[in-house]
């Protein structure tokens, strides 16, 4: 699988935010994305399905160079 030259703190779609990327705490960018992932929090139960999926899809485009995690067995997804 081809991997871009980006490394763990900047990829082609953290540049598209601008100063925003390195202004909001971690935190932020988490509630962003799950607000995102999960319309609104409309389907919140969704949510940890969604972001892994996301990440496996933003990985396997070399978009990002961190594998996902494989789910352990008995907990969930």
């Amino acid at each position: 699988m081809k991997r871009s030259g980006y490394s763990k703190t900047m990829n082609e779609y953290a540049e598209c935010l601008g100063p925003l990327y390195t202004q909001a705490p971690k935190a932020v960018h988490a509630a962003v994305a799950v607000s995102v992932l999960t319309m609104g929090g409309n389907v919140l139960d969704e949510a940890r399905d969604r972001f892994r999926a996301e990440w496996r899809t933003l990985w396997e485009n070399g978009i990002i160079p961190q594998a996902p995690p494989k789910a352990r067995p008995g907990t969930p997804s």
